[in-house]
């Protein structure tokens, strides 16, 4: 059994342990509410932005746009989210996990945005061509340059589908790991439910379809790629959030169980000393 000096110490330490979770918590808590907000406010527009990429496709000429028509490529994109440090739960994990587990035949280049994905991709050996800083405030201009930096390598014939692998945010609870596909563009089912619902509704062109096309398709996949930043900063912080809860709460019942083994030492080597001490006035009476 340890002896109290290192119990003391023990305690000690845990509880300056549980004070640094306890201050990651609040500040990770702070960053969650206006990251939760930003997320969920953004999915009506990308939604709306949805709806009517489905309206104006059937009217347009699938092979009028490169961003529709596919090309000869056997190469597949993979633009990784994830963030730039630890203690995210298992956040990170389930990230890797999609991706080891859609591997496909022939050639694939990564994209990565976060340390954590980067790390991934370069300690498989596997061919990484971009990585992008993870931003503690996701920009829209960030979003812009990765959807250029994906559309023209689509265009060149240097890649032949696109897709985003990102953690998409439930609830503070919980964030589940969504693989997206960005390229070509094919509305016909991911966005069937959202025309049904808007089946009533009438939509007028203003200008012409094909003078709309160009500028929603490319808007269209910035909005993609924004989003799932959003998603991802938001699922970030609400896994760190709960961590370091689940820390500061481990850290507290290990200090109690602690301060029990601490207060029965005690309590040992003092019934020890008096029955020493009773002893030894027996032995000289």
């Amino acid at each position: 059994m340890a002896n109290t000096r290192e119990l003391r110490r023990r305690i000690k330490s845990v509880k300056n342990t549980s004070q640094i979770t306890k201050a990651m918590q609040m500040v990770a808590a702070t960053k969650m509410r206006r990251a939760q907000n930003q997320a969920t406010s953004g999915r009506p527009y990308s939604e709306n932005l949805a709806v009517s990429l489905s309206r104006l496709l059937p009217k347009v000429n699938p092979q009028a746009h490169p961003l529709l028509s596919g090309n000869d490529s056997k190469t597949q994109a993979l633009v990784v989210l994830s963030t730039d440090k630890g203690l995210v739960g298992a956040l990170n994990t389930n990230i890797i996990r999609t991706l080891a587990s859609n591997i496909v035949s022939g050639n694939t280049v990564y994209y990565t945005v976060g340390r954590k994905g980067r790390g991934f991709v370069v300690k498989s050996g596997k061919d990484l061509k971009a990585d992008f800083e993870n931003l503690d405030t996701v920009t829209f201009r960030q979003a812009k340059q990765l959807a250029k930096l994906l559309m023209d390598s689509y265009k060149s014939g240097e890649i032949g589908e696109a897709f985003i692998v990102y953690p998409q945010f439930i609830s503070t609870l919980r964030q589940e790991a969504r693989k997206v596909k960005l390229l070509p563009i094919d509305l016909t089912e991911t966005d069937s439910s959202l025309v049904a619902q808007n089946d009533k509704s009438e939509f007028l062109f203003e200008p012409a379809a094909d003078a709309l096309l160009d500028y929603l398709l490319v808007h269209h996949i910035e909005e993609q790629i924004y989003q799932a930043l959003l998603e991802t900063k938001a699922s970030e912080h609400s896994a760190r959030m709960m961590a370091m809860q689940n820390a500061t709460d481990n850290a507290k019942e290990l200090v109690e169980d602690l301060t029990l083994t601490y207060n029965q030492t005690r309590q040992t080597a003092i019934t020890t000393e008096l029955l020493e001490i009773t002893t030894a006035q027996v032995a000289m009476n």
